[in-house]
């Protein structure tokens, strides 16, 4: 049995328009997701789902995350997302220009939570395939997606659920 044998019938109600409840449904829904979907289809997935999301709604949504990440953690995220935009020169300029003490590019465990968001939303605006690999990381924290909140969990829902293509069956 595939994982959309499994959860075809939740990710179509996604798929429809008619997503969770409340946060907590959306909890659990993700949890399921969790669950049932391969490790390396939910990985990479989640890049483009939350790429989807406009730029204020990521923003805040990554640094609601972040917020509950351990320095390491936002640490780590925060260092794949500068490493590849290092490569563009001037990374001190443009965290300066977005808003973000560039002082991080040289620690990012010392970001804040804001700073997180906002250089994840300048990634997925200027250099997406950056953004997406950089989101893997939440498929080994499904905790860390739960706190985005209900929309990411829906806009994750929704890319499985359009998945229904002979690659991910």
């Amino acid at each position: 049995m595939t994982f959309m044998d499994q959860l075809g019938g939740l990710l179509d109600q996604y798929a429809n328009g008619r997503g969770a409840a409340s946060r907590e449904e959306a909890h659990e829904h993700y949890d399921q997701i969790a669950r049932h979907v391969p490790p390396d289809v939910l990985r990479g997935e989640i890049g483009p789902a939350l790429g989807g999301l406009e730029g204020p709604q990521l923003e805040e949504r990554v640094g609601r995350s972040a917020a509950q990440m351990t320095p390491e953690q936002r640490g780590g995220l925060l260092g794949g997302l500068l490493g590849g935009l290092s490569g563009q020169g001037g990374l001190r300029d443009m965290l300066g220009r977005i808003g973000v003490d560039p002082r991080v590019a040289s620690n990012p465990q010392e970001a804040s939570p804001q700073d997180v968001g906002k250089v994840a939303a300048y990634a997925k605006d200027n250099r997406p395939d950056l953004f997406h690999k950089a989101m893997e990381f939440y498929a080994e924290h499904p905790v860390l997606v739960k706190t985005m909140g209900t929309l990411a969990v829906a806009a994750i829902a929704k890319r499985l659920a359009g998945g229904r293509r002979p690659g991910l069956l």
